[in-house]
């Protein structure tokens, strides 16, 4: 929204009578007929001012939501229909006759309903803005670079899989996702799709082939290239408005991107995001041209409401720019409950807090009536996680949490049970929703935006009623109410802080159209001099050189050993000065790989010996520096064994018994992290930066429940501490041949077992691959011709007594 599309509703907004129809139509008071036909004539003046001057696109917002507004509220779809035919948002249209919502339908409307055909794409309807767009797409041949900007839901997924099967050209194809769940929800769809192509979700999975399409994360797709030297033919870079910022892992994205076109000039990139104000500013290097392909218009259109502290509801029109008041009268938990839908989201910021609110929800709500469904899902999870599991209780009344410290196939089975079972009213989580994940939510409640911008929050909103689930062939009435998702800010304390108060970021939904914030420094419209933190401008001056380095040759051993670092990530975990290339430069000379000492120490201390030794004053990452502790070391050396061996639940009982041990000997505090952190434990191993943080917790204070959870967070830690840390130090053990190959298969995989590892490879967990070997089932598999594993007949009949996590898991490749 420009300056003078604000002062022109400004002043709409002086003008009496509009500002208290508009007022009445927001809160759902009864209009008169004359104020109905007031206000409907003010939307097609709004609508013709638009066309006019289509620059003025918020004048087209506000006479669509005016119509919409009265069609939903009044029943009265006439004008809804009339504006869906000539806007192009035939979906309306089709379902406005589908469900005979207008009382006289004339042979014209027959005929419009024939000619909707033209806009069926693959059993939906597209919108006309929808079908141009996605036809421009599908039929540019010249384009190095497209990028794909439209509202969430509308089809970014599948324009990624219709681009691959149109363009079989490509050997070499890479889609790149931010995070592991969308990573598994995007390989689903590619295999739905039936394309006879390899599919790798991991870098271990490739094995030489000349055609695939890897799903990856940048960090997989990097480790691919450098790894097997592959170079893609084309990526789809999913959530692209992510390379705006500036932590690590997306200078890894930009990394991926650049480093592709130095190797393949001729690579193509297809950006795709809800959240890109101007795909310039997606550019590497002022060269570049990216082609944009934009769908401007949404047919959402949110109602927002504010709890405040005060206990005093409001309701915002982002037209007005007002807050109007609605009575209600109860604490925000009765709020929640009162205004809940179907399926609602409740946002909570940190990890630690999610679980707190679900208690609390399920303390003032009833209990559900247990289905077989709900009983089946308490039960898997008694048996594959643990019975105290906080979820398990939150379960009888209709609540699940999801938060990045739940182990990845619980938190992956609990959002696909979201969607199956209807009794379950409730998912309390915080930013793993935001990027892609799909679940069918009707109603948001939003306790605190801290870290949520007004992009952030865009993103979030647009995952309320999504397109596909309101235009479902399978529901038996009209859902166009649910084009109005409801949206509520709750205000609290605790959750949100003393002086809690969302209008400031509510106000910031005003307007639709957003500027990019770009802070990641490789990007072309990054500024540096723009910087005025001289701390701050000096480490992204470090990141731009480090990048640079990347692409220059250079002969001296301690600046391949700085790339080499830089390459692999390492760079994260120290000061690169010359001091600290030169010390782990001399523990690397004094190893001699041959030697039995060398060879019979565990790979702890070898990590230790080459990274750790003489380096601590040299590491900046926090939690790496915990392994100059022999303690911290001795921990590992069991977690990384108990992971390999034990099933989740066993893990859990483990960790238990481990926490219930070293309380007994005195020793009760223990390393959560900031997430779940509660007080500081000052120790000569850490910075005194370090020492002030709140990373610890002390479990003397902790009853056994308490324990087990904390056992199931703490086992998510260390894998993730292990996944992305650890791994990386002993890759290098391996890039630097100081460890053989049986040594890093059996770190790495837990196995030497050419089959087993093969099957790990393809993404089978450690856990799943045990049982089926145990059951005699893994000659049941093969590798089709295109290299993606398969069953035979015995073994789908082996599938079928299957059931719960395992099946789950199984689903997910075969």
């Amino acid at each position: 929204m420009d300056r003078s599309e604000k002062i022109k509703l400004t002043n709409i907004n002086k003008i009496e009578q509009f500002r208290i129809v508009i007022e009445k139509l927001t809160i759902d008071e009864l209009l008169t007929e004359d104020e109905k036909i007031y206000i409907l004539g003010c939307a097609i003046a709004f609508i013709k001012h638009y066309e006019e001057d289509r620059r003025h696109t918020t004048f087209v917002e506000l006479g669509y939501y005016i119509i919409l507004k009265y069609s939903v509220r009044y029943e009265d779809f006439t004008p809804l229909f009339d504006f869906s035919v000539n806007f192009g948002f035939y979906p309306i249209a089709k379902e406005i006759l589908k469900h005979n919502l207008i009382e006289h339908i004339g042979i014209e409307h027959s005929l419009l309903d024939f000619r909707l055909g033209e806009f069926t794409h693959k059993n939906h309807i597209e919108t006309f803005e929808q079908k141009q767009v996605r036809e421009n797409i599908l039929s540019d041949v010249t384009s190095k670079h497209i990028s794909y900007v439209a509202p969430t839901s509308f089809g970014k997924s599948s324009i990624i899989i219709e681009h691959i099967i149109e363009n079989s050209q490509f050997n070499k194809v890479g889609v790149i996702v931010p995070t592991k769940s969308l990573l598994i929800q995007t390989y689903r769809a590619i295999k739905e799709a039936g394309i006879e192509r390899k599919l790798i979700v991991h870098d271990e999975m490739f094995n030489d082939d000349e055609k695939f399409i890897g799903i990856l994360t940048q960090e997989r797709a990097l480790r691919l290239m450098d790894k097997h030297g592959v170079v893609f033919d084309i990526l789809y870079i999913d959530e692209a408005h992510n390379l705006y910022e500036k932590d690590s892992r997306n200078v890894l994205l930009s990394r991926l991107i650049r480093k592709n076109l130095t190797h393949n000039p001729l690579a193509k990139t297809v950006y795709l995001s809800p959240l890109v104000g101007n795909s310039s500013n997606l550019k590497l290097n002022q060269q570049e041209a990216i082609t944009e392909q934009r769908i401007s218009h949404n047919i959402k259109e949110p109602e927002i409401y504010e709890y405040t502290l005060s206990a005093e509801v409001h309701k915002y029109n982002r037209f007005s720019n007002k807050f109007y008041n609605v009575p209600f009268e109860g604490d925000y938990l009765s709020y929640i409950l009162q205004k809940k839908g179907k399926k609602n989201f409740i946002y909570v910021l940190s990890p630690r807090k999610i679980e707190k609110f679900s208690n609390e929800l399920a303390a003032v709500s009833e209990q559900i009536e247990t289905d077989k469904d709900i009983t089946e899902l308490i039960e898997e999870l008694k048996e594959f996680v643990h019975e105290d599991f906080y979820v398990i209780n939150l379960l009888k009344f209709g609540i699940v949490y999801l938060h990045g410290k739940i182990p990845d196939i619980v938190k992956e089975y609990l959002e696909y049970k979201f969607k199956k079972i209807e009794k379950l009213q409730f998912v309390v989580a915080n930013t793993v929703i935001l990027e892609g994940i799909n679940l069918p939510i009707d109603t948001l409640f939003i306790l605190n935006t801290w870290s949520l911008q007004e992009k952030e929050l865009t993103n979030l909103i647009g995952r309320v009623n999504r397109l596909d689930q309101i235009f479902n062939a399978s529901v038996p009435r009209s859902q166009l109410n649910k084009l109005l998702p409801q949206v509520h800010f709750v205000n609290n304390e605790y959750y949100g802080g003393a002086r809690s108060n969302m209008r400031n970021k509510i106000e910031k939904l005003r307007s639709n159209v957003f500027n990019d914030t770009v802070s990641n420094p490789t990007l072309n419209a990054f500024n540096v001099e723009d910087v005025k933190n001289e701390t701050e401008k000096e480490r992204l001056i470090r990141i731009i050189e480090n990048e640079n380095l990347l692409y220059n040759d250079d002969p001296n051993e301690l600046g391949m050993l700085k790339k080499y670092l830089i390459n692999v990530g390492l760079d994260q975990a120290y000061r690169l000065s010359d001091h600290t290339l030169g010390t782990l430069m001399g523990n690397i000379s004094r190893i001699d790989r041959r030697d039995i000492s060398w060879i019979d120490i565990h790979i702890i201390e070898k990590v230790y010996l080459v990274f750790i030794n003489n380096l601590v004053d040299d590491i900046t990452d926090f939690e790496f520096r915990r392994l100059s502790n022999q303690r911290a070391r001795d921990f590992y050396k069991l977690h990384m064994f108990n992971a390999r061996v034990y099933s989740l639940k066993r893990n859990v009982e483990l960790t238990f018994e481990y926490f219930k041990g070293k309380i007994r000997e005195g020793n009760t505090r223990f390393y959560f992290g900031q997430q779940y952190g509660e007080i500081t434990s000052n120790t000569e191993v850490y910075s005194e930066e370090d020492n002030l943080k709140e990373v610890y917790v002390d479990l003397q204070q902790k009853s056994d429940g308490e324990i087990i959870n904390l056992s199931i967070v703490k086992l998510k830690i260390e894998d993730d501490f292990v996944g992305y840390k650890l791994n990386k130090m002993i890759n290098a053990l391996f890039d630097l041949e100081l460890i053989s190959e049986d040594e890093y298969n059996r770190v790495v995989y837990g196995t030497n077992d050419g089959t087993k590892i093969g099957l790990i490879k393809t993404g089978l967990s450690i856990n799943l691959i045990n049982k089926l070997q145990s059951d005699n089932q893994i000659t049941n598999i093969y590798f089709d011709e295109n290299n993606n594993i398969k069953g035979n007949f015995e073994f789908y009949r082996y599938k079928q007594t299957l059931k719960g996590f395992y099946l789950f898991e199984l689903e997910k490749f075969l």
